[in-house]
């Protein structure tokens, strides 16, 4: 069995230790987040920030020069180079605040969030026009500085006549492909977060944000109690991950059954890795 140990301060998994679970994560329910030194950023997120500073700082070359070598945009962005232009983003729509990245997958696309009506990305693409294919979006509920215990991303599976954008979010049923991919990446302005996927399965398809109350402790409990009692074929779980608690931050994927229109299909992950140490909040119970 992989062992993991809770990060103290960081509500987060680390995975390069082992050891005393139980006393570490008394120490997450007694501290705050902090930021985590020089030593604790991961590559992408040290090489992201180095970017961002020497754009502002002037030394980084023009944006002309940027767009001359890889196109930018909605449509050329990719994280696969480490690096998302959010100020060229957000030119083409406001509501774009993060992106995110699954190796192996074609998932490598903005996330959005409306202030007009939760679900307007479901009938409308990243650039706000309507489509059958849609984008990956956040209701209002939660937070777009991740900072919510979780944070639900929805997309479809099929858009019409073309594939949708979490189409592939359906490979980790296959347990092969799950025990061999482990993280998600997600961009924001000015940090990137590391997600590892400790979950994957079918449950009834209503609204995780109004079944549960994440702005609590309860609610955060119940939703990890729900999740370990399903018992659904095909259901994924990561070993090592039973001490997930109301003091981490995770993020759901979710979309529709690709056999059963009563069902919807989730992936869950646990913040392992906050490049910036940005995340932080104060549970209430």
């Amino acid at each position: 069995m992989k062992k993991w140990q809770i990060s103290k301060g960081a509500g987060s998994f680390d995975r390069w230790g082992s050891g005393l679970t139980m006393l570490l994560l008394a120490c997450v329910l007694f501290s705050g987040c902090k930021e985590k030194t020089e030593g604790q950023l991961d590559a992408a997120g040290r090489e992201h920030i180095a970017k961002e500073q020497d754009k502002a700082d002037g030394t980084g070359g023009s944006v002309e020069d940027e767009q001359a070598e890889k196109g930018v945009g909605i449509a050329n962005e990719t994280a696969k180079d480490g690096e998302i232009d959010f100020t060229e983003l957000k030119k083409e729509n406001p509501d774009i605040f993060a992106w995110i990245y699954i190796p192996d997958t074609d998932i490598d696309f903005p996330v959005l969030q409306s202030t007009e009506a939760d679900d307007f990305y479901e009938s409308h693409n990243a650039y706000g026009e309507s489509s059958d294919q849609g984008a990956l979006y956040t209701e209002l509920a939660n937070m777009k500085d991740m900072c919510d215990f979780n944070t639900v991303i929805h997309g479809k599976a099929s858009g019409g006549e073309t594939k949708g954008l979490f189409e592939d979010l359906h490979r980790f049923s296959d347990q092969a492909f799950f025990e061999k991919h482990e993280d998600i990446y997600l961009y924001t302005e000015d940090n990137v977060l590391t997600y590892t996927v400790f979950a994957a399965y079918e449950r009834e398809n209503t609204s995780l944000i109004r079944t549960y109350d994440f702005t609590y402790g309860t609610g955060c409990e119940q939703f990890l109690k729900d999740m370990y009692s399903i018992r659904e074929m095909g259901k994924n779980l990561r070993e090592g991950w039973e001490e997930v608690t109301p003091y981490h931050f995770l993020i759901t994927l979710t979309t529709q059954s690709q056999s059963n229109p009563e069902k919807q299909f989730v992936v869950i992950a646990a913040l392992t890795s906050d490049a910036a140490g940005k995340i932080n909040r104060q549970v209430e119970w």
